[in-house]
């Protein structure tokens, strides 16, 4: 047992005989030598002094009003406004219309000519159309987001619903249009993920309820065939399902992007399937382009970094999406007065068929908000999936999708329709069960922080065990099949790791792959391993390479896709 220093035998001093001034001086060099707590009289001294300055400069000093922080909306007490129950003679609901008229704020903002170049391609809006008539009608309605790091809002929040982020202030501004408290918006974005992921893991970030679902992919996708592929393979299958939902394409400018493929990036490929599905397209190109060429340093205030959008760049993203549905609202308004023919039923509807909008008496047919069939609501207020003979009644008012994919030729293989399937270590709701990884030298990783839930490279298998054996189930559709993995910089793994994989019992077609990259940071990769598997119940396995017994960097697989 230690003593403590300081403390000596008890004694008796022998009176001082120094002058009262040295007395005096001594009296107060002892009292700021005793201890209180544990700690000397002269550090509280230091540290009260410290705390004073702190205090009196925050109340003396005049300080910087904080920026007002925007509220969460809430649609919970809003009513339902029925727009076609209004008479012939009522003037038009809506003070935006005629687009670029007195009324059309963000018309008066842009310009016709601006905002007529954000419109890359709007195609029949036959889709969008038949959303806006259920609007319209006074109806709920469900919509969804798919999207990178800038619809997830990171830099202009880091929330999925942040006040100032595109999707939250879009959402505020449809209720100010069409209120209803059953009106929803999804937000399924997740940070520095595309179209390798969403293409075929859609269907775990959308309800699976849906009639609108805006894409903004520009900011994270590549300009090339493989990529292209994989978006054609996200909007055809959320084109194909069961409740039809609307697309609309969303782009982004970035000054990064820019810089890495010009002028004809990551969009140009988008505008390639949006023509071939007729799906819209906008962008905010057309808006910041022009002055980043002029000066680039003119749009700094729109960007956190070269990439990410600020709240001011959130804004103009908001203005640019608002001014499309405005254009499109006054369309359908015009057509549902009898005033336009711009959108017209096609030939096939008519005969009492309540399709997009069929003019004046198609009013007659609209539901009304709380009738029978309760705005297509259950009992707690959610979205009833359409019943197969509904579904097979949608399909038939509406154009149907291609035949085939952008690039299938006549007289070829025949076509297989996709039926995109994911099995991700992001699907917390149905992961694979433990049992998988028992005894097999695989892990599941899953980050616990708010932040890491928005990213897929946050949610892996992984292994650093050579000779560990995967063994993975799912359904197959239309025969490819791709691994989706972490390329990961050299200078962080050396030469890496790589693993071997292959379907069934196919080890001949078996295909390697690694995870060392000369890149500056970890990139989530998709590695098409077998084609033209047969439909159905199928399984891959993959395989850590290297020598038994050796530990080689971890090899991290996000998740088995498959068409």
């Amino acid at each position: 047992m230690q003593r403590r220093p300081g403390r000596g035998q008890a004694h008796i001093s022998p009176p001082s005989h120094h002058s009262p001034m040295m007395g005096s001086a001594n009296e107060k060099g002892s009292r700021l030598s005793q201890r209180n707590f544990g700690v000397t009289n002269r550090i509280w001294l230091i540290v009260g002094f410290f705390l004073f300055v702190i205090t009196f400069t925050h109340f003396a000093l005049p300080t910087a009003p904080a920026a007002p922080a925007r509220p969460q909306f809430s649609s919970a007490n809003l009513k339902a406004k029925n727009y076609l129950n209004a008479s012939d003679a009522e003037p038009n609901p809506f003070a935006f219309c005629p687009v670029y008229g007195p009324g059309d704020e963000i018309g008066a903002k842009y310009g016709a000519q601006m905002l007529s170049k954000t419109r890359m391609h709007v195609g029949s809006s036959e889709r969008m159309q038949r959303v806006l008539n259920r609007a319209l009608a006074g109806q709920p309605v469900t919509i969804s987001i798919l999207g990178g790091s800038v619809s997830a809002c990171h830099g202009a929040g880091d929330d999925p619903v942040a006040p100032n982020c595109y999707p939250s202030l879009f959402f505020q501004w449809w209720n100010s249009v069409f209120p209803h408290p059953a009106t929803e918006l999804t937000n399924g974005a997740m940070r520095r993920t595309n179209s390798g992921y969403f293409g075929y893991c859609s269907a775990h970030h959308i309800p699976d309820v849906t009639d609108l679902v805006i894409i903004e992919l520009e900011s994270e996708d590549t300009p090339d065939d493989d990529m292209m592929e994989n978006f054609e393979t996200l909007v055809r299958s959320i084109l194909i399902r069961p409740d039809h939902p609307a697309v609309l394409l969303l782009g982004h400018f970035s000054p990064q992007v820019h810089q890495s493929y010009g002028f004809a990036g990551p969009d140009h490929w988008h505008n390639v399937v949006a023509q071939f599905y007729d799906v819209p397209h906008i962008s905010t190109k057309a808006v910041l382009f022009p002055s980043y060429m002029r000066d680039p340093n003119s749009i700094d205030k729109y960007f956190v970094d070269p990439l990410l959008a600020s709240s001011a760049g959130h804004a103009v993203i908001t203005d640019v999406l608002v001014a499309y549905f405005q254009s499109q609202i006054c369309a359908a308004w015009g057509v549902a007065t009898g005033a336009s023919f711009d959108n017209t039923p096609p030939p096939h509807q008519a005969g009492g068929l309540h399709g997009l909008f069929g003019g004046v008496g198609q009013r007659k047919g609209v539901p009304e908000p709380g009738a029978a069939d309760n705005d297509g609501l259950d009992a707690d207020g959610k979205r009833i999936k359409p019943a197969p003979a509904q579904q097979q009644q949608h399909a038939q008012l509406l154009s149907p999708v291609p035949p085939g994919r952008i690039n299938t030729r006549p007289g070829g293989r025949a076509f297989q329709e996709i039926a995109p399937y994911c099995v991700s270590a992001n699907d917390l709701i149905n992961p694979l069960p433990p049992s998988l990884f028992y005894g097999s030298g695989w892990n599941a990783y899953h980050a616990t922080s708010e932040a890491g839930t928005l990213r897929t490279t946050s949610h892996y298998w992984y292994s650093t065990l050579p000779t560990s054996k995967i063994r993975v189930p799912l359904q197959v559709g239309a025969g490819d099949i791709g691994v989706y993995y972490l390329r990961e910089p050299m200078k962080k793994v050396g030469e890496g790791s790589a693993v071997e994989c292959w379907v069934d019992d196919n080890y001949a077609g078996a295909k390697v792959i690694e995870n060392a990259a000369d890149i500056g940071e970890e990139v989530p990769t998709l590695a098409v391993i077998d084609h033209f598997v047969t439909r159905g119940s199928h399984f891959v396995e993959c395989t850590l390479l290297g020598e038994e017994g050796q530990g080689v960097p971890m090899f991290k697989i996000i998740g088995i896709f498959s068409t």
